[in-house]
C-alpha cells in the first residue's frame, strides 16, 4: 500500500501517518508532537555498511539528520523563528537500489519521502526512501525497515548540547522522552 506521504513542508498532512511503521518514531513525535517535515534539515553524516548484520539486516544506511520546527511566530528581526533543534539518528535496513549524489559540505533537504511498496515481490524491500535535495546531497533507495535509532537534542547549529562546541540548553532535554 502507497501511503503517499510527503514529509517535505511544514504544515502538510502526512497521509495515512507512516510514522506508524517506523520503528522508534514516538522518541521524535515526542519533541514535536508529530512526525517532522524535514524541510530545510541538513544531512550532517551518512554510513554504509555492507556487511551481513548479526540479525541479517543488512546492507545498512544510517543517517543524522539535523532538523527543527519551522514555527508561525517571528523572531527579533521579522523571520520565521526556528525552535526544536534536534539530531535525528536514522537507519534503513536491508537497502537496494540506492542512488546518492552530491554530498558536500552542506546537505540541506527539501523533504524526506517515505512510501510503502505495494508490489509482492518487493515485499521485502517494503519501502521506498527519497531524500530530496534543497541544496548538496539527495538520495533514493528501497529498504526493509525504518528505524528511528535516537534524537539529541542540539544547538541552532547542530551541535549536540553538553558539546564543547555550543552552548548546554537543560530545557531541550526535557523535550526528550526518558528512556
Amino acid at each position: 500500500m502507497t501511503y503517499g506521504v510527503w514529509l517535505g513542508v511544514s504544515g502538510y498532512s502526512i497521509g495515512m501517518h507512516i510514522e506508524g511503521q517506523i520503528a522508534g518514531a514516538e522518541k521524535l513525535t515526542a519533541v514535536f508532537g508529530y512526525w517532522p517535515s524535514f524541510h530545510d534539515a541538513e544531512v550532517v553524516w551518512i554510513h554504509l555498511d555492507r556487511g551481513e548484520q548479526m540479525d541479517g539486516a543488512g546492507p545498512t544506511l544510517e543517517a543524522l539528520v539535523h532538523t527543527f520546527e519551522i514555527s508561525r511566530d517571528a523572531d527579533a528581526i521579522g523571520q520565521l523563528a526556528l525552535r526544536h533543534h534536534v539530531l535525528v539518528h536514522l537507519r534503513f535496513r536491508r537497502v537496494v537500489d540506492l542512488k546518492l549524489e552530491d554530498f558536500n559540505h552542506q546537505n540541506a533537504l527539501f523533504g524526506l519521502e517515505v512510501t510503502e511498496v505495494p508490489d509482492v515481490q518487493s515485499a521485502p524491500n517494503r519501502f521506498q526512501v527519497r531524500l530530496d535535495s534543497a541544496y548538496g546531497m539527495w538520495a533514493s533507495f528501497r529498504c526493509r525497515t525504518v528505524e528511528c535509532v535516537q534524537v539529541t537534542p542540539c544547538t541552532e547549529d547542530g551541535f549536540p548540547m553538553g558539546d564543547s562546541s555550543g552552548p548546554d540548553d537543560l530545557d531541550a532535554l526535557d523535550r526528550l522522552p526518558s528512556t
